[in-house]
Parts: structure tokens; sequence; C-alpha cells
């Protein structure tokens, strides 16, 4: 079985300030070429990273038995969030079919959960059969195959032919977040099976992701030169896009971190769930437009409030036990009288 590995946390850590950056870019709106070259370089990278490391952590849950469990919780959060953030999509004009949509596909920076809904039960449904076929991760791969290159041509026919298709048609739980899941899936497979000394050494793997992640920055270079200072840049170049992001989680993978006295898990989900909220708040209420400062509210502040809610943590349990036993108490009482 996998043992908890502390290097991840660091990498969660790491994508979540990525994400804030690359949403810092996105909300200033004026690229120019720095950041279109960090932008469509390196961010474009994250959230498959983020996908890898989902897929490997999922393949203990799986095989602890509780899949389901952890399922139904991440759909709770996804509802909670999007609820949240409902004052910040639902426009006048918004529709319930509008709704709709943005539920199934996900608003902002949550179509990564509502992705990673749709890659989590694909992951459950293809090991199941795998298990039941005796083909192991077979069906899970080949599927996952077959889904990131539909959605790889896809992105060119759009771009390239334009074809008027929305964003959601290439960039969905079936062709980057479980391509990338399922990834992570199998590398935890092969981990739990050989070890992680069975994985290539620390500085080959970083040699390797030096390389691809420079031939990224020469890909956004060509797209900048070519296309210009866009968002709608040209689609990622598969065999660039595929392996950074698998890399980059087995770079942090072979290492040896410290553990820190902090929970860095907790950081990189606060960070990522609440960035969005702090960034809009001081832009449209405060009229600030700066990227350090996007960058510094939404990483600092969700830490912040991360580092409070764990140490209540206790206190907000032991409120609620208590709670539960004067409830239960009462209806002991009410039941014999």
């Amino acid at each position: 079985m996998l043992q908890r590995s502390v290097s991840i946390d660091y990498l969660k850590c790491l994508l979540a300030v990525g994400v804030v950056l690359g949403h810092s870019i996105l909300i200033h709106a004026k690229l120019v070429e720095w950041s279109f070259l960090t932008g469509m370089g390196l961010l474009r990278s994250l959230v498959p990273a983020f996908s890898v490391v989902s897929g490997y952590c999922f393949f203990v849950t799986y095989n602890r038995g509780k899949a389901l469990k952890w399922l139904s919780g991440l759909v709770v959060a996804y509802l909670f969030w999007t609820v949240f953030y409902a004052p910040i999509w639902v426009e006048p004009d918004t529709t319930w079919r509008d709704v709709a949509y943005v539920f199934v596909w996900g608003t902002m920076h949550l179509w990564y959960i509502a992705g990673l809904i749709v890659a989590a039960i694909l992951i459950i449904a293809f090991a199941s059969l795998g298990e039941r076929t005796g083909t192991g991760l077979w069906p899970m791969m080949i599927s996952a195959s077959v889904l990131a290159g539909i959605g790889s041509v896809l992105a060119f026919l759009a771009f390239y032919r334009d074809w008027q298709l929305p964003l959601e048609f290439s960039r969905n739980g079936f062709t980057v977040i479980f391509p990338f899941a399922a990834i992570g899936y199998a590398l935890a497979s092969w981990v739990a099976r050989n070890g992680r000394d069975s994985l290539p050494r620390l500085g080959v793997i970083w040699l390797v992701v030096a390389v691809l992640f420079g031939l990224r920055l020469g890909e956004a270079l060509f797209s900048m030169r070519t296309y210009g200072l866009s968002l709608a840049a040209m689609p990622e170049i598969p065999f660039l896009a595929l392996p950074a992001p698998v890399f980059l989680f087995l770079g942090f993978l072979r290492m040896d971190l410290p553990e820190l006295p902090v929970n860095l898990s907790g950081w990189s989900s606060s960070i990522y769930f609440l960035h969005i909220f702090f960034i809009l708040a001081v832009h449209r209420f405060l009229g600030i437009d700066s990227i350090p400062v996007f960058l510094l509210v939404g990483v600092v502040v969700p830490i912040i409030l991360a580092q409070v809610m764990e140490r209540l943590r206790p206190h907000l349990a032991r409120l609620l036990r208590t709670g539960k036993r004067t409830v239960g108490e009462r209806g002991l009482r009410e039941g014999s009288a």
C-alpha cells in the first residue's frame, strides 16, 4: 500500500499558488509578453498536474473501499462552492437553463471540481471493469487515451477551422481531468507494486522537467509571435502537454521534503476555493487592478483562514459532540416523560 508523501502536499500548494497567479493574470486582463509566456507556457500545466495528483491519491481511496464516500463528499463540496459563488456568476438575465449549464460544466475555477467528479466516476467504473474482466488498468488507460485525443482534436479544429465550439467541449472532465487522473492512478498502482525506487532517478526526472517546460515556453513564444497576445492562443501540442505535468508530479514524488508543522493540504484547498472571492473583492470593491496584489490576497488571506479553522477545529468538534449529546439526552427525557 502507498505511504503518504509530504512532498505531494508541497506540490499541491505550489500548484494552488500557480492557479492564483493564472487567474490574477486573467482578471488583470492586460496581457504583456511575460504574462502571456508564463500563462501559456507554464500555467496551462497546472490543472493537468492537479489531476495527476488527484488520480494518484484516489488510488488509495478506491482500494480502501471509500471511493463512493469520497465522491459524495466531493459532490457536496462542489454544490456548496457553486452556490457560494452564485452572486458572481448569476446575472439578471440568467435563465434556469444557464444555471443547469453552470452546474454541469462548472463556473470559473470550479470547472476542475466538476471535471474531477466525472473523472472519479470513470475511474471507479473502469477500475471495477478491469477487476471483473482481469484486464487490469487497460480499459481505463485506453479510454483515457481516446478521450484525450478527442479533446485535442476538438481544440485544434475549433482554433484552425474556426469551429464555434464552446470551450467546455474540449476542456472538461472527460477530455482533460480523467486522462490525467487515470495516469496518476496508474502511477500509484505501479508504485504500490514496485516501490518508489522503481521510478527514474530524481536528477533524470528534473532534467526532463526542465526540457519539457523549456519547450512549452518555446511553444508559447511561437504562438505569441504567430497569433499575437491573445487568450485565444494556439492549442497545446499534445506531446508536450501530456508529459510535462506528469514529470513535474514525478519530480515531487521522488523527493523527500521535510514535514512542516502546518497542514499544507488544507492550505492548498483553502487557496484554491477562496482565491477568486478575495481577488474579485479587492478588484470590484476597492478598484485595485494589480497582479501582485491579487496574488498576495489570493494566497495569504486563504492561508490565514485555513490556519484559523485548523485552530478552531478541535473546539468546533467538541461543541458538535456536546450538542449531539445534549439532543440525545433531551430525547431520552422526553421519551420517558
